[in-house]
């Protein structure tokens, strides 16, 4: 009995050693006290093979016929569990003692455990547990036996039950099969409850051979944080890890938090580094891979809940809970499973999602409390580039203040962006490119706006433009106000003068074919934005409330995409509100007065063209911060898009384009129509451009108007279009 008088353990050896003695001596008692037997050592049961008292006492190894009474033994236990406990207090690994103390067993619960323990380590314990049991076929303790085994005395006996009753649920994390009682009748449980095999789950089973394993079931499921954060700074939302810690010192260990904010915005690496911070593991659940059967999820969250246990009481995060199909709001069918399935479990949780709390949720006994990590600001955005991204995989010339401000990401964009962009120059084996880093970017955007728009691609430049010097001007004005918003707005504070209209609107208007598309893609292609023309056909509709929905969602997939957003023929959709003659009247000027709301709220940039200015609403008019004239061309800027219409490759004779400029007065996209026909012509002969194949092109070109040149009308180049 020297083993069981020891201060401390030296190793697991020496536990398990001191373990079997003390289950044996509990059973050798029982036997020879509690099971009756005939006068020739036969014991009385209900039916199956008879056995002798002898046979059982043969398969109790170190049996030495002691007769200490049960308090005896008891009080052997006590010392054995609180030399186990001292044990874990020192620093000796006793993975059964380490079970029981982040179960919270008590000495009885433990004494369960232990039995359960021994048949699945001594054979012939489980023998001896199938005759004292009558069950042929079963090889473990039961519940009753265990009790018996436990206690002589009827008043503790009774409460002993209770016990296994009120805490079936944390028992059934324990013992396989225990869990089958769920959603059994009270009256139910208690018929064959405590009968039940007291079998070890395999989980624990694994864990008290190799404490550091984890559950295979969950593979796919769970996903085991903290390692991957080490070492890396919490740069932003320093406020939601403030409230984090405040929560902590109320709640302690038995805090629920529900972490709401956009895709990317750091929700789970605000759970981790809280976890990290106070030495705790965490498990990340997907919900999208939890079961929908509630019975299967009912159990999946079972296993999760015991993992948590297993890690040290690590703590749980539900992520990504799905929206409510009805409003943009948590999923309340689904958090509430997820809340019912761990009530019993008072550990510390975390539920995340991109959408808002939703009020219908029942929280139960536990405080959710809310924390919202709200959109990255330009700042915050800079501090984040110029940490992740190293000096010198910076481009030459490249501003990172004006890139932070223009493309709206949140952080965990932002970090995919720079992993991409590294990778990129990997592969490339090149220098810094700012159109890789762009390209990185856009990636990371996720829109839809190519269901409702077009996009162009925007591939000219300044040069390409001809416009008279006061509209070329007010364009690389409106410019700068994209490059310098965040100085003027953040730095110099005017944000806080105003509530709205901080986006950059144009209007540009003049007759068709003057540059207006072409001028937005020269903003587009100076700013690195991507530009998409509205589909007006697709917008407008007849229904009610229709158009109105179509323009909302392309606001919002505009503001998702931080795209250029241009509307051509504006004056369709933009136009003069009516007077109220009739419904359709007064469901029009609701759409007019729903633009006006929209085009004041949007932060981004949006162009519109119109060809007839007097036909655009006043009130329209006063929204624009800049309204630009692109008049039809005079022989001046004719004879520059002549010079400049034709690619460098494109072999040419010698034209004369002050004849050109001077009596074809074109707009530009008609002189562009006129260059490229004129090339075909040239190419389907194999000689270079000349002046037949232009005047040729522009005969068909005023067909289209419906004017019919002659030969004549062409003045001194008349013989090249007889020859026509």
């Amino acid at each position: 009995m020297k083993r069981l008088d020891m201060d401390v353990f030296h190793s697991e050896k020496e536990y398990y050693e001191a373990m079997f003695l003390c289950v044996r001596g509990f059973a050798e008692h029982y036997i020879w006290t509690s099971v009756e037997a005939a006068e020739n050592g036969l014991l009385k049961r209900n039916g199956g093979v008879p056995v002798y008292r002898e046979e059982i006492f043969s398969l109790l190894k170190d049996s030495n016929g002691d007769d200490e009474d049960l308090n005896t033994w008891r009080n052997r236990f006590l010392a054995f569990r609180e030399c186990g406990r001292r044990s874990l207090r020192s620093g000796s690994i006793i993975a059964p003692e380490y079970l029981f103390y982040i179960f919270g067993l008590d000495d009885f619960e433990s004494f369960l455990v232990l039995n359960a323990l021994v048949c699945e380590l001594d054979h012939n314990m489980g023998l001896l547990y199938a005759s004292l049991t009558e069950k042929i076929s079963g090889r473990m303790p039961t519940l009753s036996l265990c009790i018996r085994l436990y206690s002589g005395q009827a008043s503790e006996r009774q409460r002993l039950q209770q016990q296994c009753v009120e805490q079936w649920e944390k028992l059934a994390l324990l013992f396989a099969g225990l869990d089958d009682i769920y959603g059994v009748p009270t009256t139910q449980i208690l018929e064959g409850y405590f009968e039940s095999e007291l079998k070890l789950d395999y989980r624990i089973m694994a864990f008290l051979q190799d404490m550091d394993s984890i559950d295979g079931a969950l593979e796919g499921i769970v996903q085991y944080g903290t390692a991957k954060t080490a070492g890396k700074e919490l740069l932003i939302h320093q406020k939601a890890a403030e409230c984090l810690d405040r929560i902590y010192v109320r709640d302690q260990d038995h805090m629920a938090v529900f972490l709401h904010g956009e895709f990317g915005a750091g929700k789970k690496f605000q759970a981790e580094k809280f976890c990290e911070k106070h030495g705790r593991q965490i498990l990340f659940a997907d919900s999208s891979r939890l079961p929908e059967a509630p019975e299967t999820l009912r159990k999946i969250l079972k296993r999760i809940m015991r993992e948590a246990i297993l890690q040290g009481n690590a703590a749980v995060c539900v992520y990504d809970l799905e929206k409510d199909r009805e409003e943009d709001k948590v999923d309340h069918k689904l958090t509430e499973k997820v809340l019912w399935g761990l009530q019993s479990w008072n550990g510390m949780l975390f539920l995340t999602s991109r959408y808002r709390w939703n009020l219908r949720i029942q929280e139960g006994s536990r405080r959710i409390w809310k924390i919202s990590l709200p959109e990255t600001t330009t700042e915050e955005r800079i501090v984040l580039w110029k940490t992740w991204l190293r000096e010198e995989e910076i481009p030459e010339g490249m501003d990172v203040e004006f890139f932070a401000d223009k493309y709206i990401l949140s952080a965990g964009c932002i970090r995919t962006c720079v992993d991409e962009y590294r990778s990129r120059l990997w592969l490339e084996e090149s220098g810094p490119q700012e159109r890789w880093l762009m390209e990185a970017c856009r990636s990371q955007l996720d829109h839809r706006l190519g269901n409702d728009a077009v996009r162009i691609r925007a591939q000219y430049t300044w040069d390409d433009l001809v416009l008279p010097e006061p509209q070329k001007k007010m364009l690389k004005d409106a410019c700068d106000q994209v490059i310098y918003h965040h100085q003027v707005y953040h730095r110099w504070g005017f944000e806080e003068k105003l509530a709205y209209g901080k986006g950059l609107s144009l209007l540009f208007y003049g007759p068709p074919g003057t540059g207006k598309t072409m001028g937005a893609q020269v903003i587009a292609n100076v700013l690195n934005l991507e530009l998409y023309k509205v589909d007006m056909a697709g917008v407008l509709s007849k229904y009610v409330g229709e158009s109105e929905k179509k323009l909302g969602n392309i606001f919002e997939q505009a503001k998702k995409s931080q795209s250029i957003l241009f509307f051509d023929e504006a004056d369709v959709l933009f136009g003069k509100r009516t007077d109220q003659k009739d419904s359709n009247d007064k469901y029009a000027n609701a759409s007019t007065a729903y633009l006006l709301q929209k085009i004041e709220e949007y932060e981004g940039i949006i162009i519109l063209a119109t060809n007839l200015l007097q036909n655009f609403d006043n009130a329209f008019l006063r929204r624009f911060k800049f309204i630009i004239e692109f008049p039809f061309t005079d022989a001046v800027r004719r004879r520059e898009i002549w010079e400049k219409v034709f690619p460098d490759h494109v072999p040419k004779e010698e034209l004369d384009l002050d004849y050109l400029a001077e009596e074809m007065k074109f707009s530009g996209s008609q002189i562009k129509n006129v260059a490229v026909a004129a090339a075909f012509l040239a190419a389907g002969e194999q000689v270079p451009v000349g002046m037949k194949h232009i005047l040729t092109a522009v005969k068909r070109e005023m067909a289209k108007t419906g004017k019919t040149l002659i030969p004549k009308d062409f003045g001194p180049y008349y013989y090249l279009m007889e020859e026509e």
